[in-house]
């Protein structure tokens, strides 16, 4: 499936999953202006992520678009991994933001639950604060996610790729953002 098939399919899969999070315009005021997404902003992504791949990084997460809806940001962001066979970094969870992950390329083992040992991390405007951690996630949940598939993170939930297949995964985040920390990458 080509880019622009799947940018497509990707926008028209998740714009209905944040419609269920808008807040109307206050009285008097008026709605902020559309953020596109598009084909050339996609390809663009995918090549710098494939390019910072190299040996010992264990991801590429680009924020390429930010929208200042009035009551909090939404940013899309593409994130490129490459293949493993062990946790693919440090288990994560978010004090706010939830991630909405769209499978574009590749796939892999996604596994959530309870984060164990957690550091507080300061976070960044890529990804926000919240906790970080080497041990393992207590109750995990795993499940095998590929092309055309999603999942949804909430605020709080530990999250870590447990394998990577051959070729790695490129999926398109969208972080809900409740305290406009996140901004475009650079």
């Amino acid at each position: 499936m080509g880019m622009r098939i799947v940018g497509t399919l990707a926008l028209a899969l998740l714009v209905p999953a944040l419609a269920v999070a808008q807040i109307t315009p206050a009285a008097g005021g008026s709605p902020r202006p559309a953020t596109e997404v598009t084909t050339a902003m996609l390809e663009q992504a995918a090549k710098i992520g494939m390019a910072a791949l190299k040996p010992g990084v264990s991801v590429s997460d680009r924020n390429i678009a930010l929208s200042d809806t009035g009551a909090y940001n939404v940013t899309v962001a593409f994130v490129t991994r490459p293949a493993t066979t062990v946790p693919s970094g440090r288990v994560l969870s978010h004090d706010k933001i939830t991630e909405i992950y769209y499978v574009v390329r590749g796939s892999g083992t996604a596994m959530t639950g309870t984060m164990v040992d957690a550091k507080a991390e300061r976070g960044s405007t890529t990804i926000g604060p919240g906790a970080s951690s080497a041990s393992p996630i207590a109750n995990p949940r795993a499940i095998k996610l590929g092309p055309g598939e999603m999942q949804i993170i909430p605020p709080g939930v530990a999250h870590v790729w447990s394998e990577i297949a051959d070729g790695g995964i490129d999926y398109i985040t969208i972080r809900v953002d409740p305290e406009r920390v996140t901004a475009l990458s650079k």
